[in-house]
């Protein structure tokens, strides 16, 4: 990545990285999901790799500019990964990330990144997060990575009480 796929903004994000050229879409999201689900898999270990395949093959269902910047953002996000997967962890105590279906897994990095690195509508993150979750998730990811993402966005502290674990583990099913 270079530094020009990268921007700081101290005015306008409180010095968190952002992606380029407006507002994230739901198509741009779906290209960093698919990105991310590609460098999680251990298909990729090289984000330009996997953006170079993925652009050459979602062009039809995505504009140009939300793939590239799909691509970027994923790569941004995987950059956090470590950082997303410890907090995760508190939150869903019962489905730390090993746990977690690899499409939720990366919804949560990619939904995480956005929250606390990026200046993009908390709201809005969410709201695509759930909508690719009941896309490409199981029955009931939408409902598990909302209940995360949700927690995440209002600042609800890792010390998630057993009550909460078992609804956390509900929503993926094994309630």
């Amino acid at each position: 990545m270079t530094s020009n796929e990268r921007t700081s903004d101290a005015g306008a994000s409180g010095g968190h990285e952002r992606l380029p050229e407006g507002a994230a879409t739901l198509a741009m999201r779906r290209c960093a999901l698919q990105a991310m689900y590609q460098l999680d898999a251990g298909q990729s270990s090289d984000a330009a790799l996997v953006g170079m395949a993925q652009a050459e093959t979602d062009i039809d269902h995505a504009s140009r500019g939300d793939v590239e910047r799909g691509i970027a953002l994923a790569a941004l996000a995987w950059e956090f990964h470590d950082d997303a997967d410890r907090e995760i962890a508190t939150l869903a105590r019962e489905w730390p990330p090993h746990r977690q279906p690899v499409v939720d897994r990366n919804l949560l990095r990619l939904g995480w990144y956005e929250l606390r690195q990026s200046s993009e509508p908390p709201r809005k993150v969410v709201s695509d997060a759930v909508e690719l979750a009941k896309e490409f998730g199981t029955a009931d990811s939408g409902k598990f990575v909302n209940g995360v993402l949700d927690k995440i966005m209002n600042g609800v502290g890792g010390d998630a009480t057993a009550g909460e674990a078992a609804e956390d583990a509900e929503a993926v099913g094994e309630g």
